[in-house]
């Protein structure tokens, strides 16, 4: 299944991209003329700066210029264009259907990740350094090391009832039933409790499981198309955990940044921090809103020491080079 765009940071690139252009426009340059009348480019943006799209591309606009003026330096270019290139490829045929689908261009697009990018480092700064070793143990008394279990997966509830029955049965053959009755032909997994690639409610159950035993029935909800699976679970081995919780460290630290990556409250910190710094100000009553999610709280002042913290060790770590 090809990704959607991402969402949350840009939308209809173009209209940003319009903005752009008619600033070097005088604004009383006619775009359109008519019998008797025409449209300026006031006139026009009186009539969209209102709108959802206006709004999001100024937003877009704001970030770029904001994230690229502090991490500019941290992302090349090249990292941006094969990031690009590999959106392009996961897309294949289909990729200048969706661009024209949300008003973009390929310009536009590249864009777009770039300010993800840029993001995304940000983000990862700030994370790193709220990870002290009180940090790591807590993620450690969380952590669950390497299991390996097997599964069955069915999409209906009675079913699944019903082969719980049959597995937990006396002198059951629980990797037999699997193999005939999981929608999947896939049967045996190994993982760890921080594992992206299998559901969180089976990663939860197998490991609250000793070894050899079975879970009851774990519903599964797909938050992309709303199915639920039913999932029975046999943990068939478990990794003896280390009483050091160093031994994890580049896991746990994996965990955590994935963690944060994906914590939009955290991600506004960061943006409201890098607003914070480069002094925006809002200057169209328009546009008054669009900032509103990123209202400095308390903890936005943390954020921000963090990040000046962060890029004064990169820049130190730079010179040293």
């Amino acid at each position: 299944m090809k990704k959607k765009f991402a969402t949350g940071l840009v939308t209809l690139m173009s209209v940003a991209t319009l903005v752009a252009c008619t600033s070097k426009t005088s604004t009383d340059s006619k775009l359109v003329t008519m019998k008797g009348d025409y449209i300026t480019v006031t006139d026009f943006y009186d009539q969209v700066k209102s709108t959802q799209g206006a709004q999001s591309a100024m937003l877009t606009l704001i970030l770029d210029r904001v994230l690229e003026e502090q991490y500019g330096d941290n992302v090349s270019q090249k990292e941006t264009d094969e990031a690009y290139d590999k959106e392009v490829k996961n897309y294949g045929t289909s990729f200048q259907q969706v661009l024209a689908m949300n008003g973009m261009t390929e310009k536009t697009y590249k864009q777009q990740v770039r300010v993800q990018m840029l993001l995304d480092y940000a983000i990862k700064a700030a994370a790193e350094k709220e990870l002290t070793d009180d940090s790591y143990k807590e993620l450690y008394k969380a952590y669950t090391p390497e299991m390996t279990a097997e599964f069955i997966r069915l999409d209906n509830q009675d079913t699944a009832n019903s082969v719980l029955a049959e597995v937990k049965a006396e002198g059951a053959d629980f990797t037999k039933i699997a193999t005939d009755k999981s929608l999947d032909e896939k049967v045996e997994y190994k993982f760890d409790s921080a594992a992206k690639d299998v559901p969180t409610e089976v990663v939860t159950a197998a490991a609250s499981l000793e070894k050899g035993a079975v879970s009851e029935v774990i519903p599964v909800v797909n938050t992309t198309n709303y199915t639920t699976s039913y999932y029975i679970v046999k943990v068939t081995a478990k990794t003896e955990k280390s009483a050091d919780w160093k031994t994890y460290k580049d896991r746990l630290k994996e965990t955590y940044l994935a963690e944060k990556k994906a914590d939009v409250t955290f991600q506004n910190k960061i943006i409201a921090a890098a607003l914070e710094k480069s002094n925006v100000k809002i200057k169209d009553d328009s546009f008054a809103s669009i900032l509103s999610q990123y209202a400095a709280t308390g903890e936005t002042t943390t954020v921000s020491e963090t990040m000046t913290a962060s890029e004064t060790e990169s820049s130190e770590a730079t010179t040293q080079k």
